[in-house]
Formats: structure tokens, C-alpha cells, sequence
């Protein structure tokens, strides 16, 4: 007799995996953190989930959840478990989005509110004419996305561009530097030399005005008083409106600068720490959708008025096992082009 084991060709052989209800339940206790919120999310009873739940974990043969006072929480070595489970569910989503309606893509696109409200929506109506089969989600937010888990396509950061396990490229860098409206400009005699003394100043959380006084030969500690901002746009919003002196990004308040909304009565700036980064899972980098929004970003950011005529290329590549890097950091003088005047100080 043959030792060989006789295989029926014409079963499939698939893999084993848990049942999708006892999983779609799993990630429902982990999100809502109980099980009487994920039985209601799920319009299912108590006991149905404690089930699903149960069962689950004598089929895996490990304990996912911990008692957390009167909730429950993922115990340790299942939270990226529930992560990969959160990937695999959104897939199949995308999946059947994809089949059942036929040609159309969705993207969903994660960054902060301030650069969503003031560069990427004025300029998106152009992507959606440019590819009208696409579906944008964008969702504005400062919390970090989870790419990895498939919570969104891409995300537009505001950071370092280190980003471990994912795909980063340096869109644009940015600068700071002081704008106001034009009558509070006249109205405090601000121009260069006159410094800033006796003019409300309005303050953002992570820009702080001591990061511009050098640039400005300004020998001065952080400045107390004034309006403090969460949002760079609400900011610049309030600035525009006359309240104050701010320190803005060229790559918000530009648009303001060329509507004459805003002004830049000091000619000093100095670069941001940081700059934008497209940042998405490797293994979407050539995605059609994914690879369309990125190329529609990159001529766009090409387009961009930079500073007083200075033009920056990306030309150092970085890579290695926690991200892919392209940044930029050479400079060339070039004659401005369309828009860039508008960025120059008042006189």
C-alpha cells in the first residue's frame, strides 16, 4: 500500500481561518471595548457575541481580551492580531466596492485641517476633473491614520518623513514667516526695522514666534500674551480678519497673500523643521488610484510659487528597512515664477 496520501483534486484545499462572524465580532468588542456596545453595533444580543467571542479563542487557542475595569481591552498579544484582522476587512471591502461598481476607484486621503482647508481642497477640483472615475474621501484630522490597519489609502503628513514600515516622499518643504491684514499693518507701522513691539501677536501650538525672532536679528524670549491656536488656519483666518500678527506657513496663507487678505510686512523667514510627505503602504505605492493622486500631487507642488524665487529639487534618496525617504535640500537661484512676487514683503 501506497504511503502516499490520496488527494481530492477537485475540493479546493483553502486555508483554515476563523468564521467571518466570530471575527467581524472580535473587532467590534475591540473597538467599542465591550461587549454590550459591539452587540448593539452589531445588532446582535449579548450572549450571541460572548458566543462568538469564546469560541473564537478556544478555536485559536489564546486569550484576546482582559478585563479593564468594567470594559475590556486587547490583550497584548492580540492587538496586532485585531490590527491585520481591521487590514484584511477593509480589503475585502475595497474589493467589493471595486466589483460592484464597475470602473470607479475610491481613494481615501488622511492629513491635518489646516493644510486641507488651505491647499489641498481649493486645488482638488482639478484632480476630480482629471479623473472623474476616482471617489475622494478626504478625512481631516491631526491624529495619525492608521495606514497599516487600512484606515485610509494615503496621508499628506506634516512631520520628519520618518515613518517606519511605510512609503514617505517629501513633497514640499515650507516657510515661515509674519503675515496680517493689511490695515494692521498700517495701523502698527510694521515694515522691516520697526520690529514687533505693542502689536497683538496671535500664536499657533507648534510654531512658536522664537523660531523666526533670528532670522529677524530678534534677541527675544517667546512671547506670553495673545490668542493661542490649535489650527494654522483658523489662524491665518483671524489674522486676515484683522486680530493680530501671526506666523504662517507659505503653504497656507499664500493663497490669502495673492487675494490681498493678508501681507508680509517683514521680509526675514526662516524654513519650517518640517515639510509635507506623501506617505502610504509600500504595496500601494502603484495602485492605479494611489499612483494617479501622487502624480497629480507632485506637478502640483511643481507649480507652487516658492519663496522669493528659490527653487528646491529632490535630489537626495534615502532608503532603509523602516522607510522610503526622497527629500530635497538643494538650492538654486531662478527668475520667480507667476505668483512668486506676490510672496515678497510689503513695502
Amino acid at each position: 500500500m501506497s504511503n502516499l496520501l490520496a488527494t481530492n483534486t477537485d475540493t479546493p484545499d483553502f486555508p483554515r481561518t476563523p468564521s467571518l462572524g466570530a471575527l467581524r465580532a472580535f473587532m467590534a468588542v475591540a473597538r467599542y471595548g465591550g461587549v454590550s456596545r459591539a452587540a448593539e453595533a452589531l445588532h446582535l444580543t449579548h450572549s450571541a457575541v460572548s458566543h462568538q467571542i469564546r469560541a473564537l479563542q478556544e478555536e485559536l487557542g489564546m486569550t484576546l481580551f482582559e478585563r479593564n475595569g468594567r470594559g475590556l481591552s486587547l490583550a497584548e498579544e492580540a492587538a496586532e492580531y485585531a490590527r491585520r484582522i481591521e487590514g484584511a476587512f477593509r480589503e475585502i471591502e475595497e474589493a467589493t466596492l471595486a466589483f460592484t461598481t464597475g470602473e470607479r476607484k475610491r481613494l481615501r486621503v488622511s492629513t491635518i485641517p489646516s493644510f486641507a482647508a488651505r491647499w489641498l481642497l481649493p486645488r482638488l477640483g482639478d484632480f476630480i476633473s482629471a479623473w472623474p472615475e476616482t471617489d475622494v474621501e478626504v478625512h481631516s484630522t491631526c491624529r495619525l491614520a492608521d495606514l497599516k490597519g487600512g484606515e485610509v489609502d494615503v496621508a499628506i503628513r506634516f512631520g520628519s518623513g520618518r515613518y517606519p514600515g511605510l512609503f514617505s516622499e517629501c513633497l514640499m518643504r515650507d516657510w515661515l514667516f509674519p503675515v496680517c491684514s493689511p490695515e494692521f499693518a498700517k495701523r502698527y507701522g510694521l515694515r522691516d526695522g520697526s520690529g514687533i513691539e505693542g502689536a497683538p501677536l496671535l500664536h499657533s501650538d507648534n510654531e512658536p514666534w522664537s523660531v523666526w525672532f533670528p532670522a529677524a536679528g530678534i534677541v527675544a524670549a517667546e512671547p506670553e500674551r495673545g490668542v493661542t491656536f490649535n489650527d494654522s488656519a483658523l489662524m491665518l483666518q483671524a489674522a486676515a480678519a484683522g486680530q493680530g500678527l501671526c506666523l504662517g506657513r507659505q503653504s497656507l496663507a499664500y493663497d490669502d497673500i495673492v487675494a490681498g487678505r493678508l501681507v508680509r510686512p517683514f521680509s526675514a523667514y526662516v524654513e519650517s523643521q518640517n515639510a509635507y510627505y506623501f506617505v502610504c503602504r509600500k504595496e500601494k505605492v502603484e495602485t492605479p488610484a494611489v499612483a494617479d493622486f501622487r502624480a497629480w500631487m507632485a506637478e502640483r507642488v511643481a507649480a507652487f510659487p516658492m519663496l522669493g524665487g528659490l527653487a528646491e529639487e529632490a535630489v537626495e534618496k534615502r532608503s532603509g528597512d523602516d522607510a522610503n525617504i526622497v527629500g530635497a535640500k538643494v538650492l538654486r537661484r531662478r527668475a520667480p515664477k507667476a505668483g512668486e512676487r506676490a510672496l515678497r514683503a510689503a513695502p
